[in-house]
């Protein structure tokens, strides 16, 4: 019983130790080279159908427009969580003073990256958990950020298209971004020595 105990905590130091260091390997710290990447997996055939647009992409994207809308809500917390393949990756990083970011959207659907001073909902009221259904009953909805436009029309000037890049200039200090369409895509980037 106690070989079996000392393999059991062993174990579980061996899977923290990965853990802390996937974590830490997805962080960016005073990069040459300080970029995000905006990821998604839509599949075009299933957003296509129902009429959102999503590039074909040359890596996999098979997450059908139902899987997406199903991960929207976790069982676990009464708002949204969104779907864990739409993300800004690194969600968080530290650059240099001076240094610009680049920006790339790797994935099919169109993003954007606006800096916002909190973190709130998006333009589209579906994905802020403010429609029923899919938002579960007793859905808090995210409230809207003041940096993103008040409806999809709005977005338009600010997207990002699949496969553009945009470069932002940033000053000192700790700067937050999230996406507007898909208010779960957040980033934190960080500027100083």
């Amino acid at each position: 019983m106690r070989k079996f105990v000392i393999l059991a905590v062993g174990l579980a130091v061996v899977v923290g130790l990965w853990a802390i260091g996937a974590t830490i390997a997805r962080a960016q710290v005073f990069s040459k080279d300080p970029k995000v990447a905006m990821l998604d997996k839509c599949d075009p055939a299933t957003f296509s159908a129902a009429g959102i647009s999503c590039a074909v992409l040359p890596h996999p994207a098979d997450v059908t427009l139902q899987e997406f809308l199903a991960l929207l809500f976790s069982p676990l917390i009464k708002t949204v969580v969104g779907h864990p393949a739409w993300r800004f990756e690194p969600s968080y990083l530290d650059i240099r003073p001076g240094q610009t970011l680049r920006v790339t959207n790797n994935g099919g659907e169109d993003h954007t990256f606006t800096e916002v001073t909190n973190f709130g909902g998006g333009s589209i009221a579906l994905l802020n958990g403010s429609v029923s259904p899919p938002a579960p009953a007793g859905t808090v909805p995210l409230t809207l950020a003041p940096e993103c436009p008040a409806t999809p029309a709005g977005l338009g000037p600010i997207t990002v298209a699949s496969g553009a890049t945009v470069e932002v200039p940033l000053s000192p200090g700790e700067h937050k971004f999230q996406c507007c369409i898909h208010p779960w895509m957040r980033a934190v980037i960080g500027v100083g020595d």
